[in-house]
């Protein structure tokens, strides 16, 4: 947490914003802030410091109902090795799922913190283009073993995230085979043919 705490404050010595996910090593913050979420919820809620906003989506055989709510935070009644410096609002969002095959229902909560002054709405997006940085980097790790690599010199690091980051914008735009990006991956390193119908979709893409 120290670490992340370090990164956060350098990013706003930079005059710039962050917004963290509060998971794993945040536990014992993320137990103040829901405490403090309690706290304000008790006493009431209003439009000065809080927000809340919905959205649904569909595909993939289920239906994704999103609600995130955002609340301002008075850092002093926090203990003081949680008061971050440049930490505005805590974020919560709520992710209920509904798979329309089997009508199985799940649920899941995040929390977030951030240092931008954010409505719900705006919170929302941010979060989901979190999620999907967040997925970007899970594939390059698990499917490509980015972190694996052990290319080093000068530009070289560079250039191979660069050119796994083509592959992957190719595989997931392909629809000629129905398959993991991972077996995708094995097939075109096997396969000239699938690998050029890759490489020539790319082509049409630009």
């Amino acid at each position: 947490m120290g670490c992340q705490r370090e990164i956060a404050q350098q990013i706003i010595k930079q005059k710039a914003d962050c917004i963290l996910d509060l998971k794993g090593n945040h536990s014992g913050m993320q137990a103040e802030l829901e405490a403090w979420w309690h706290k304000m919820e008790r006493k009431g809620l209003s439009d000065k410091i809080f927000s809340q906003h919905s959205d649904v989506s569909y595909g993939h055989g289920r239906i994704e109902t999103r609600t995130c709510q955002q609340l301002l935070i008075d850092k002093t009644w926090l203990d003081k090795k949680y008061q971050w410096k440049g930490l505005k609002i805590i974020i919560k969002v709520t992710s209920d799922v509904i798979e329309k095959s089997t009508g199985k229902e799940t649920n899941e909560t995040r929390w977030y913190i951030s240092s931008l002054d954010l409505d719900a709405k705006q919170a929302l997006n941010s979060v989901r283009s979190h999620w999907q940085v967040e997925s970007m980097h899970w594939v390059l790790d698990m499917t490509f073993r980015e972190d694996e690599s052990r290319i080093r010199k000068a530009q070289g690091p560079l250039v191979f995230n660069a050119m796994r980051k083509i592959a992957m914008a190719l595989f997931k735009q392909d629809d000629t085979k129905r398959a993991s990006m991972a077996a995708k991956k094995k097939m075109a390193g096997l396969d000239d043919e699938y690998r050029s119908t890759l490489l020539e979709s790319g082509i049409k893409m630009r």
